[in-house]
């Protein structure tokens, strides 16, 4: 998501357009494997703590990675 971003720049050129298919497949296959252990409401809190968190610390991440403080 951001590592291609013309903002953040780690990757000089674009990532193909699969990977978000994978990223997509995986995502579900998460929410599968927590279903089966945990209820639907439980799943789908965790998931979406899960995204928030990471979208929330990309940036911070990002500027870590280049050598800003």
């Amino acid at each position: 998501m951001y590592l291609s971003n013309k903002n953040q720049r780690w990757l000089k050129k674009q990532i193909k357009s699969g990977w978000r298919a994978l990223a997509y497949l995986l995502f579900l296959a998460a929410f599968m494997g927590f279903n089966t252990s945990m209820g639907i409401p439980v799943s789908l809190f965790i998931c979406f703590m899960i995204i928030m968190l990471s979208l929330m610390f990309i940036p911070f991440l990002a500027s870590i990675g280049r050598g800003e403080q």
